[in-house]
């Protein structure tokens, strides 16, 4: 016991100020547990067509009762104009994980420090629509029987799911809307970490998110709402409770950057 409980204390100390190559190591675990997880609840609620139905419509029902505006008007609006309809569908396919797996390199890479943060909230939220996902099952606009939604990626394309994204995406998780809870938590980590004036610009990504959701029938109201909330929820959290690791930088200058900084040090002696 002796000998184990001075490796375990080095070990939390690896962990505590992880290397590049642990941190690297700790985010493709991560996004493993994550993508089991979602993979987990799509094969649970794959026959859940008639649940997913029922509860869209008590979504309708209950946006109408706090008088929130109808998707199928805000889709009129854009979907005479093609080209901003194409350019929903590819934003909307395209930028949800590769958005969120460059900032994450970007902050293993420059910002260290925060990773243990960041990974926190993403698991946190995520977790949490996850376990929504399971328990309400929900269509989005596009795949609901109520009349007046267009499937905008069959209509105006690309259609993704002709490459057969269809058997991996959870059909029914329309609540909540993770693309905006991840769109939102990746906004307010940047706005924390940077401190240039320009970086409320990354506001513009939820802000699209959102537009992009609701043009191309993919969520209703409510899930973006409960989404936003998720990532807002997650990044607070994790930035109240989970302090920020000291990265000692020094001791992983490569072997020609240290030799050269000893010999700095010699000259200056």
């Amino acid at each position: 016991m002796q000998a184990v409980i001075p490796k375990f204390h080095k070990l939390v100390a690896i962990c505590k100020q992880p290397s590049l190559r642990l941190s690297v190591f700790f985010n493709a675990v991560t996004f493993g547990l994550l993508w089991l997880g979602y993979s987990a609840v799509r094969r649970v609620t794959s026959d859940s067509f008639q649940i997913a139905q029922e509860n869209a419509v008590r979504v309708v029902d209950f946006q109408e009762r706090i008088g929130l505006p109808s998707e199928v008007i805000f889709q009129k609006q854009i979907i005479n104009v093609d080209w901003i309809v194409q350019t929903a569908n590819v934003f909307y396919f395209v930028m949800h994980f590769p958005s969120m797996i460059i900032f994450l390199f970007w902050a293993m890479l420059r910002k260290r420090e925060w990773m243990s943060r960041i990974r926190f909230a993403l698991v946190t939220s995520t977790a949490i629509g996850l376990i929504i996902h399971l328990v309400f099952p929900l269509a989005p606009p596009r795949l609901t029987e109520i009349a007046g939604f267009v499937d905008t990626a069959k209509v105006f394309g690309p259609d993704p799911y002709k490459l057969g994204i269809a058997k991996a995406a959870n059909q029914f998780a329309a609540m909540p809307s993770l693309h905006v809870g991840w769109a939102l938590l990746l906004a307010m980590a940047v706005l924390s970490i940077l401190k240039t004036r320009y970086r409320w610009l990354i506001l513009l990504h939820p802000i699209i998110t959102t537009i992009v959701v609701v043009v191309t029938a993919n969520h209703w109201w409510l899930d973006i709402f409960v989404g936003a909330v998720l990532g807002w929820a997650g990044w607070i959290i994790a930035f109240k409770y989970r302090p920020l690791v000291k990265i000692d930088h020094h001791e992983e200058l490569p072997d020609s950057e240290n030799h050269i900084e000893e010999l700095d040090a010699a000259t200056r002696e």
